[in-house]
């Protein structure tokens, strides 16, 4: 049976316009390295066009980063089912975006961290951790200043309480088992915070428990 790699590949060039070219690239090339934690890395040469190429559409998509420059568009795409993408545009063509949800940037930060640690990639895991501790760390400070109705602040508060949550993640541990492992827990922080200080925000990390259940199963 072929790796899902290879048919999510086959699906999206079919969806490409005449006049474009693409290739597999990464472990997708070399099968026994595959595992759960793999993703798709595909580069496309896409011409230029009047419109944007809607190339993830009908995929379920749960992150999305872009990085563009003049000649070349980077997405790095998160399905709902824990699959993971990388696209490399050039060519002058650009992929249209997909709707982003409100914490986008903090989807994708959580599953690259947990594909890093579940690669036994500690260092860049721990980094890319930290970075998301940074964030939770913000929600609390943005949190203090709607309580005492100011930014400026000469000691601290009863927030502080917070910084001891954070103190208490146990950052020791790298693993990506036992559940819920060091991102989890984290991000449940962040969640918890940033509802405290929007009631209308709704938390969604079915797409980073799919990451680290795909991972673990191998596949």
């Amino acid at each position: 049976m072929d790796p899902w790699q290879a048919g999510l590949a086959r699906e999206l060039i079919m969806r490409l316009p005449a006049g474009a070219d693409s290739a597999a690239a990464g472990s997708v090339l070399q099968p026994e390295q595959l595992d759960g934690w793999s993703d798709l890395d595909l580069h496309v040469d896409l011409p230029r066009s009047a419109e944007p190429v809607d190339l993830l559409a009908g995929l379920e998509i749960w992150s999305v980063t872009e990085e563009a420059s003049a000649d070349r568009q980077v997405l790095r795409a998160v399905i709902t089912d824990g699959r993971r993408v990388d696209l490399v545009i050039t060519g002058g063509g650009r992929v249209r975006l997909p709707d982003r949800a409100p914490d986008n940037h903090i989807r994708a930060l959580v599953a690259q961290a947990a594909a890093k640690l579940g690669r036994g990639d500690r260092l860049i895991g721990l980094h890319l951790t930290l970075e998301l501790v940074r964030h939770c760390l913000v929600q609390a400070m943005l949190l203090r200043d709607r309580d005492q109705g100011t930014t400026i602040h000469r000691s601290g508060s009863a927030r502080d309480a917070l910084a001891d949550e954070i103190a208490g993640l146990d950052l020791d541990d790298l693993g990506v088992t036992p559940r819920p492992n060091v991102v989890e827990r984290t991000v449940d922080l962040y969640a918890r915070w940033r509802s405290e200080l929007e009631p209308d925000y709704r938390p969604d990390w079915s797409g980073l428990r799919a990451v680290i259940d795909r991972g673990l199963a191998g596949r």
